[in-house]
């Protein structure tokens, strides 16, 4: 098959009408797309909120309701697990529903979920985490097909956008959740808090409905016309579909363990929860235009593995780094693990790219998300029972080089120009 990396490479944009003259086809669609735009910037910025407060709150949420080191594990794979099952789904609703009507009902369960685990109860903590993660995973497969569908000469700039705000909600999350729960000396108010922008970008997905609509792309995305599709089953018999739900899991572990679990760790190493919440957000905000930049540059590679392997580097040191000195060199971990933390949008923009078409890269999205974060979460969930069974960080830690290691073998595989598309 022909490689579509050097299809989106050598893509020119739209040449502008000369004065006088009708807009071409590029014109109306940048000026059709802005709503869709700032609903994608909106939606994105809220796909890491709960799970970055969640992180950044876990040692007070355990003191708070007094949860067992098992519980406290099973809140950082909560995540994880639900994308996985609720993304499974992701493409099958968007045929059947729409991709805008589903995205608008991910965002309510979103919403939701993040209303009923702010509620001062176990059971509330964590039946609300499972529906703000099923609602998250909804929208995690289906930005990546809206993106190359509404703006397919523009896949890694745009994935570069949504990327890099989400690592800024993820930063401000990290950040502010717990001096927020501090002020309203109540840990719930850490969490409940973060239902106001949830709201804004539900109204904004709305707002940008007619605009959707009028789109020469809703043929696809936004209407109900069972359109042709690559089933998932089709999608499986390939091993480039396999490979990047492989390389999907093995970075989600890293990331979740660093947003999970990083917290605890410095906490262990003396440091303040206020300090180690400081921490984790000053890793997403040193992020925030390292994701924007890396898509951007890698979709017009031929060849992404340099890039790739160079991203897995920083996060290999970042792990070896908490193992040697967890405290004394923190800051020096932060830079390593802001570039490590930047695979993620990589691999986003690797979706469209080997999807091939709006089709492929649903499916693809789907299969490779679900599969992935199925893998993902098998870390995070032991991981805190690993140093419970043996008082270290060291074992743990140990475990996610490992894998690390692995992401580094596996994404070489994906990033080969030779590996073409799906579809």
């Amino acid at each position: 098959m022909t490689s579509t990396i050097e299809a989106s490479a050598n893509q020119t944009p739209d040449p502008v009408p000369a004065a006088g003259a009708e807009p071409g086809p590029g014109a109306h669609r940048v000026a059709g797309t802005g709503l869709i735009l700032l609903g994608v910037i909106l939606i994105a910025a809220n796909l890491r909120l709960s799970v970055s407060a969640t992180g950044a709150l876990l040692d007070q949420l355990g003191a708070g309701l007094h949860l067992s080191s098992g519980i406290q594990s099973l809140l950082t794979a909560i995540w994880p697990f639900a994308f996985a099952v609720g993304g499974i789904s992701g493409s099958w609703l968007a045929r059947k529903y729409t991709a805008g009507t589903v995205i608008a009902a991910a965002l309510a369960a979103l919403t939701a979920g993040q209303i009923v685990h702010s509620l001062h109860d176990t059971t509330a903590l964590v039946a609300g985490s499972v529906l703000a993660g099923l609602g998250i995973a909804l929208a995690n497969v289906l930005l990546p097909v809206v993106v190359r569908q509404y703006f397919p000469d523009r896949v890694g700039q745009v994935t570069g956008l949504y990327a890099m705000v989400l690592a800024g909600g993820s930063a401000v999350a990290a950040l502010a959740s717990v001096p927020v729960a501090n002020a309203f000396h109540a840990v719930d108010a850490g969490l409940a808090v973060w239902v106001i922008p949830s709201v804004i970008g539900l109204a904004a997905w709305f707002a940008a409905r007619p605009q959707r609509a009028a789109h020469p792309s809703n043929a696809v995305v936004d209407s109900a016309v069972p359109a042709a599709h690559l089933p998932l089953r089709q999608i499986a018999r390939q091993p480039l579909a396999w490979a990047l739900a492989a390389l999907f899991g093995l970075q989600s572990v890293g990331a979740y363990v660093i947003m999970g679990w990083l917290p605890s760790i410095l906490g262990s190493a003396g440091m303040s929860h206020t300090a180690a919440g400081a921490v984790l957000s000053a890793i997403f905000f040193i992020n925030i235009p390292i994701s924007y930049l890396v898509p951007h540059l890698g979709a017009r590679m031929k060849d992404q593995r340099p890039m790739l392997l160079g991203l897995t580097a920083a996060s290999l040191v970042g792990f070896i780094g908490l193992i040697i000195a967890p405290a004394s060199l923190t800051w020096l971990w932060v830079v390593f693990f802001s570039f490590g933390m930047a695979t993620f949008p990589l691999v986003l923009a690797l979706f469209p790219l080997r999807g091939g078409t709006a089709h492929g890269t649903a499916a693809l999205s789907t299969f490779s998300q679900s599969i992935g974060y199925l893998l993902a979460a098998v870390v995070p969930l032991s991981f805190g029972m690993l140093h419970d069974a043996t008082g270290s960080w060291t074992a743990p830690l140990l475990v996610v080089v490992v894998v690390t290691v692995l992401q580094g073998v596996v994404g070489s595989y994906v990033a080969s120009p030779r590996r073409g598309s799906v579809s």
